[in-house]
């Protein structure tokens, strides 16, 4: 199979079709088509067919991310190795749209709707699965990359950044507020 994560419904034969890619970080191009900032990576899997607009992809999304540590500000690489499953059919018509309540099921929560009404498209699910696997504050692997490693311990460990110098005169009549008494 090409180098594509676009695959027309019709090229899915009834037995399924394993999916091993090789994804470019072009190929998941995010706002301002700006490249992820990706390597290395590779999207695996089966993609089956559920019914005539209906198919499901369930895989592995594998690779190394460049992201900024969260203390230091220093770049690094960040290994993912996702899960993905996600279901395609056609978007539902005005009719078919429930009023009231509706109970959700597991399918339901990982929906995507066919492009075009028969192209399956993995772009957005792979990247968001991709970009969901980023902390939200990470941090560099072992001893800190960046550019004051003591700072960067300072922060890991919980301690002030600030001097006592900087202290506003102000404020210093609170400065051993909140502390127990031992």
């Amino acid at each position: 199979m090409k180098d594509d994560l676009r695959i027309p419904l019709d090229r899915i034969p009834d037995e399924g079709l394993d999916v091993n890619i090789e994804i470019k970080p072009d190929m998941l191009k995010v706002e301002d088509n700006e490249n992820l900032p990706l390597s290395g990576a590779k999207l695996t899997g089966r993609l089956e067919r559920l019914g005539a607009a209906k198919a499901v992809f369930r895989g592995r999304a594998i690779g190394e991310l460049t992201v900024e540590c969260s203390l230091g500000l220093a770049l690094f690489p960040l290994p993912v190795d996702e899960p993905i499953t996600v279901y395609f059919q056609s978007p539902p018509s005005a009719e078919e749209v429930p009023e009231g309540e509706v109970e959700c099921e597991e399918a339901d929560l990982e929906v995507y709707y066919l492009r075009d009404t028969d192209i399956v498209d993995l772009v957005n699910p792979v990247r968001d699965q991709l970009l969901l696997a980023v902390p939200i504050q990470p941090r560099c692997p072992g001893e800190c990359l960046g550019e004051d490693p003591e700072l960067c311990r300072r922060l890991r460990e919980g301690e002030g950044i600030g001097t006592e110098e900087n202290i506003d005169p102000r404020w210093a009549s609170l400065r051993g507020w909140g502390q127990a008494e031992s």
